[in-house]
């Protein structure tokens, strides 16, 4: 240990110490990790790690549609369709002020199709026959039922 503060300071020791156990360590560890078997192991459960974690993915997925509840899927699905909606919403906004602020006249309505039908032409012998009043047809009563 150097002795380059008071002989006496407790930290001092300590933060040698420290080091000397973080270096051991650390070279411990990189002769492990350098090894086949280690890299072979940490390969082996990663792999181990992911099926379960699919695994677990699934059998939740297939719980949710029994409940008849959203999938994590069917959320962010929801989201997108969402976030889609609301930049057309948000692009129509702008498109309104935006002709509001140059002061734009609305847009031309289109106009009423043009009659192209004519009303019916009175013969001379139709307008000089008196017009007979049509005859009513009787009330219709109702029948109360039973």
């Amino acid at each position: 240990m150097t002795q380059s503060s008071s002989p006496l300071d407790p930290m001092a020791i300590w933060r040698e110490l420290t080091a000397q156990w973080e270096k051991s360590t650390n070279a411990f560890a990189n002769e492990a990790m350098a090894s086949d078997p280690f890299r072979q192991g940490m390969h082996g459960g990663m792999n181990a790690s992911l099926g379960a974690q699919k695994a677990l993915g699934d059998l939740m997925a297939r719980l949710l549609t029994m409940l008849n509840l959203p999938t994590r899927a069917d959320l962010q699905a929801l989201s997108e369709q969402l976030q889609h909606i609301d930049d057309h919403l948000a692009r129509i906004s702008r498109q309104l002020e935006e002709g509001g602020a140059r002061g734009a006249t609305p847009a031309p309505q289109p106009s009423a199709p043009k009659r192209t039908k004519q009303p019916p032409t009175r013969t001379p012998a139709a307008a000089a026959a008196p017009s007979v009043p049509a005859k009513k047809a009787p009330a219709r009563t109702r029948r109360p039922r039973p």
